[in-house]
């Protein structure tokens, strides 16, 4: 019975999740319009970084997709132990992004350019993260912590 729920659940996170894929390609198409349309640089920025995340989602809820439905996830230490050392620099190239995008802000009087550094910096954090998230992941896999 517990597993007919779980079965269940999963079949309704798929369904869930190649809905939300198919939101970030309107998102891509709809991006696709404005960059048509649009000849102002702000918009055109702001709206090709969107189209851009949006791909990059579309990415990912792909690869989740293919995760539940094909071979299940495999990562293995050997596929961490190449970029080990890479992940590390990483990090501490983010901090130096993180840095200095908190000095820009910090300087910007202009609200418009002070709104688009913000973005690039929130982009900086979350980077970092995921480089922190990666590390901790290796270490999880090495040790065979879940």
């Amino acid at each position: 019975m517990a597993l007919e729920k779980v079965a269940a659940r999963d079949r309704e996170l798929l369904t869930l999740l190649r809905k939300w894929k198919g939101i970030e390609e309107t998102t891509i198409r709809n991006c696709d319009a404005i960059l048509r349309k649009s000849t102002n640089p702000i918009i055109g920025t702001l709206t090709g970084a969107i189209r851009s995340d949006s791909e990059k989602h579309r990415g990912i809820l792909q690869l989740v997709i293919d995760g539940m439905t094909k071979k299940g996830f495999v990562l293995s230490p050997d596929d961490l132990a190449g970029v080990a050392s890479l992940m590390n620099k990483h990090v501490d190239i983010e901090e130096k992004a993180i840095d200095m995008a908190t000095e820009a802000v910090e300087m910007t009087r202009d609200p418009i350019a002070k709104q688009m550094l913000k973005l690039i910096l929130e982009d900086e954090k979350r980077h970092k993260r995921m480089a922190e998230q990666m590390n901790e992941l290796k270490f999880r896999i090495t040790a065979k912590i879940t």
